[in-house]
């Protein structure tokens, strides 16, 4: 029953708030979005389009298609509709995790205990559902796995569709990423082939090599399709191949083994990546290796496949001279199976202070309500039942830490919880106080108006705000331009309305802070940078 509920929580959390401008996300959202809009205006699906040149192909089209596809080519421009699919592939990677155990256990428990822990994982949480790429990646890549998972070895079946079936699902893997990926996926299922055959070269280069090099080519085929199609395959050899792939290996100028062992995107980056991204359950992560490693003579079956695939993908993604956590995120299922199978043999502490951590999380995120409540100082900003869901919280929190029966079945609600308190928090910068009102979005549809942007592409954000408008970026730490029109001013709670016609203003939170900003924030002026008014104004 714990099982289900959780599964059902999951679902909600990740289902809700889909068009928030609060949402934990990437700063290349907003990015891509732009690009998904201005190659709608086209008419076309390709070539790309972008404002700035840099940007042009940084990605294959398939992100792009789909945001087009899900918006009805941009007539229903809208957060929601852009994240909706991607939350939906996070669903269904989830549902690999579940058919995989039931395939293993016939019991739902393992699957869905996997699927728990691959929706709790914070890196799932904060890409999983927003426009970016790694939701659709993560599944298509892990597809093809989950797929020879299912059998009782995992290899391939015998016949010459596999190869061709499990290409493509690569391919479309590819056409939201990159070509490259084809190299550690497919190095993966040769390691599995090579296990199944009990490690014997012989048997596998003249039964499986040549059905491997069929799914390397298939996919890379599918990929391939993009520059066919493109009426500028040169640029796109030259921004997405040359520039955005090739140039991870540039160094620039410096040395490689120092910039590998040493400095923002060394090894141990990759190293300490997947604690990182499994968030909270980064100590259950790091004891499930501890085991791992102490019983590397013991492991059973699927354990070693699943293995092999996230060593096989941090190996790989050690190689380029740029690292990123967010590079192995298409082996978080992997993650989240093996801790599923050996949840109950991981210290028992360890469950339990995740979930204190949880409760801990809760009750910052209630006082971090009630600061924004009191700042405001307009009334109520929740709604009563807000009480309910936050009261439900903290006793999933209390009864985890002193049931030790339960400790262990609750550890992902106790997440779950953690995420669906940001989403209650956030309410009222989603809705109401957070929102222009109709009256100044009907005055600014068809007119030019500034904007403040602190990232790439920032400005998009205040297009779904003020649907009709047509928005204009200025550096967010520099005056608004003087001959603007209209124009949006954001100001700290405590200051005074800026000079002009106000149209209207929104309560708004800043994501980003400079060095200064972050150090009087830790000393304790919170309020003062985090939570802005957004002013709508008519300058003349």
């Amino acid at each position: 029953m714990i099982a289900w509920v959780s599964l059902l929580l999951a679902v909600i959390v990740y289902c809700t708030g889909l068009g928030s401008d609060h949402l934990a996300t990437n700063g290349d959202e907003l990015l891509y979005a732009q690009i998904s809009h201005l190659t709608a205006e086209t008419g076309q699906l390709l070539p790309l389009q972008s404002l700035d040149e840099k940007a042009r192909n940084t990605k294959p089209p398939l992100l792009f298609w789909q945001g087009i596809i899900s918006t009805g080519w941009g007539t229903n421009w809208s957060l929601a509709r852009l994240r909706a699919p991607n939350a939906l592939y996070t669903l269904l990677t989830a549902g690999l995790l579940v058919m995989i155990g039931f395939r293993r256990t016939h019991n739902p428990v393992l699957g869905i205990s996997a699927a728990l822990f691959f929706l709790s994982f914070f890196s799932t949480y904060r890409y999983g559902r927003v426009f970016l790429t790694s939701a659709p990646e993560t599944f298509w890549l892990f597809a093809p796995l989950a797929l020879l998972l299912l059998h009782r070895k995992p290899e391939f079946p015998e016949g010459i569709f596999w190869p061709w079936f499990c290409g493509g699902m690569i391919g479309i893997g590819l056409l939201y990423k990159s070509f490259a990926l084809v190299v550690p996926v497919v190095l993966t299922m040769a390691l599995w082939q090579l296990r199944a055959r009990g490690w014997q070269a012989l048997p596998f280069l003249k039964r499986d090599a040549w059905r491997l090099a069929m799914t390397l080519a298939s996919a890379l085929l599918l990929f391939s399709l993009w520059f066919w199609l493109d009426p500028n395959p040169l640029l796109v050899l030259q921004d997405f191949v040359w520039k955005e792939n090739a140039g991870k290996f540039n160094t620039g100028g410096e040395s490689y083994l120092l910039n590998l062992l040493w400095g923002q995107s060394s090894l141990w980056r990759i190293v300490v990546a997947y604690p990182l991204n499994a968030g909270l359950l980064a100590l259950l992560t790091v004891a499930l290796f501890w085991d791992a490693w102490k019983r590397k003579l013991h492991l059973s079956l699927l354990e070693i496949f699943l293995w092999i695939w996230m060593l096989v993908l941090a190996a790989f993604f050690c190689i380029p001279n740029q690292r990123d956590e967010r590079y192995l995120l298409p082996a978080m299922p992997a993650l989240a199976l093996l801790l599923a199978i050996r949840l109950a043999h991981l210290p028992h502490w360890i469950a339990t202070v995740t979930i204190a951590a949880s409760g801990i999380i809760m009750i910052g995120l209630v006082g971090l309500g009630l600061l924004l409540q009191h700042s405001v100082g307009l009334g109520t900003l929740y709604p009563v039942w807000v009480i309910l869901p936050i009261v439900v919280g903290l006793a999933v929190v209390v009864i985890g830490m002193f049931n030790k029966d339960l400790t262990r079945p609750l550890l992902p609600s106790s997440v779950l919880m953690v995420y669906l308190g940001y989403l209650l928090f956030a309410l009222p910068l989603d809705h109401g106080p957070g929102l222009f009102s109709g009256e100044g979005i009907e005055s600014v549809i068809g007119c030019e108006v500034s904007v403040p942007s602190n990232f790439n592409a920032r400005e998009e954000s205040y297009g779904f705000l003020l649907p009709g408008a047509s928005v204009k970026p200025y550096e967010h730490w520099k005056s608004p331009p003087a001959e603007a029109q209209f124009l949006v001013v954001s100001l700290p709670l405590d200051h005074a309305a800026p000079s002009g016609i106000i149209l209207g203003k929104r309560l708004n939170m800043i994501d980003r802070f400079n060095a200064a900003e972050t150090r009087d924030i830790l000393m304790g002026n919170i309020t003062h940078h985090l939570f802005h008014w957004d002013w709508l104004i008519q300058t003349h």
